[in-house]
């Protein structure tokens, strides 16, 4: 199964970001779009890892160290990938509540990397070369190009939330786009909600 570790976002970020980009997806239909629903922020992505593996994440994902303080966030501005040329995916930035997350990713990467080595389910996985650059995926390039005037448009969201969990989802590629389905979950510490 594909799988990938994110933070979740609460219901009341997902439909802030949507509400940020409702004038931008009404002029730009073909875009690919991203559901509310599936609105994350990606810490990792593993790619396919046989289902039978998947309970050898528990050690890390039942790690009582990762249950980190939940971590209070507020959106900055969007952005694109690349930095450069096309724009390819359009994503809403991260202004506060960066340097916890990023401790947390560092953290969580060194526990991934014992899942590395003998028969762990991480073999051929490596992280990232690039880092942790925290952001939300909101629409990628579809059949019309993305324009970079997009992001100076939007204006973030100004509210305050909370990442309460790390979860692994598994992603499930369908007609209508991705489904992702919590495997296991790190709750964090001083909220309970």
């Amino acid at each position: 199964m594909r799988l990938f570790a994110a933070l979740e976002l609460s219901a009341e970020a997902r439909a802030g970001i949507s509400e940020a980009f409702a004038r931008l997806r009404s002029l730009a239909p073909k875009a690919r779009w991203v559901s509310a629903e599936s609105m994350h922020l990606t810490l990792h992505f593993f790619g396919e890892i046989p289902d039978d593996l998947v309970d050898r994440f528990s050690p890390v994902f039942d790690d009582p160290s990762l249950q980190v303080p939940a971590m209070p966030v507020r959106f900055g501005p969007a952005g694109f990938f690349p930095g450069s040329g096309t724009p390819k995916v359009l994503w809403m930035g991260i202004a506060a509540g960066v340097e916890p997350m990023r401790a947390f990713w560092s953290q969580l990467t060194g526990k991934l990397e014992a899942l590395r080595t003998g028969t762990g389910p991480l073999q051929t996985w490596t992280p990232d070369a690039r880092g942790f650059s925290p952001h939300i995926t909101v629409a990628r390039a579809g059949t019309v190009p993305l324009s970079r005037q997009w992001a100076v448009e939007v204006k973030p969201p100004a509210e305050e939330f909370t990442v309460r969990r790390c979860v692994l989802f598994q992603s499930l590629l369908g007609a209508g786009g991705a489904r992702y389905v919590p495997q296991k979950t790190i709750q964090f510490r001083g909220d309970d909600k």
